[in-house]
């Protein structure tokens, strides 16, 4: 029996709000893709995936020494070893996209 129901899927036009509920929603998602390029990436070595855990947290402890306690630069509000890591890990994952596209698995 065929259906007299046609769907259609538009673009919309202009750039698109981050829809934070779909992003919660997907949260399982999100780990796993993550969880899997972490995976691939370092499946030949035992230190690379300790460095990919160990990278970020040094790089804060470096930048909450610099600019923190010697230059003084205070955040407005929340810790400030949280707040450069928060930052930290928004750039370095937006650096390494273009570098180490997903892969298949």
């Amino acid at each position: 029996m065929a259906s007299d129901v046609e769907l259609v899927i538009r673009s919309r036009k202009g750039s698109q709000p981050i829809d934070l509920w779909e992003l919660w929603h997907y949260r399982e998602l999100f780990g796993f893709l993550i969880w899997r390029d972490v995976r691939i990436r370092y499946s030949q070595t035992v230190l690379g995936s300790l460095w990919a855990v160990a990278q970020p947290r040094l790089t804060m402890i470096v930048f909450t020494a610099l600019f923190h306690r010697m230059a003084g630069i205070k955040s407005d509000g929340p810790p400030y070893p949280l707040f450069v890591f928060v930052g930290l890990t928004a750039w370095v994952f937006f650096r390494m996209r273009p570098r180490h596209p997903p892969r298949a698995s």
